[in-house]
């Protein structure tokens, strides 16, 4: 049976340092920035990422795409 990908959805979310506890680990939190095109490159994705990134005060440990997709018949 063929399918095929509607209603795509794509967010990109930094994993960002938000402190550390008393012995020493990192504490983490994700910042979401949902609605993005999902026909965005990774690479200009990533660029984003690191501009986002430069505004904040937290440290980006991690920067990650999310895309989603419904599969329906074809």
């Amino acid at each position: 049976m063929e399918a095929k990908k509607e209603d795509k959805t794509c967010a990109l979310k930094l994993k960002c340092v938000k402190g550390q506890t008393e012995s020493g680990r990192d504490v983490y939190t994700m910042l979401t920035f949902s609605h993005v095109n999902p026909e965005v490159a990774d690479g200009d994705m990533f660029e984003v990422a690191g501009l986002i990134g430069r505004l904040q005060e937290m440290t980006v440990a991690d920067v990650v795409r999310a895309d989603s997709a419904s599969l329906v018949a074809e």
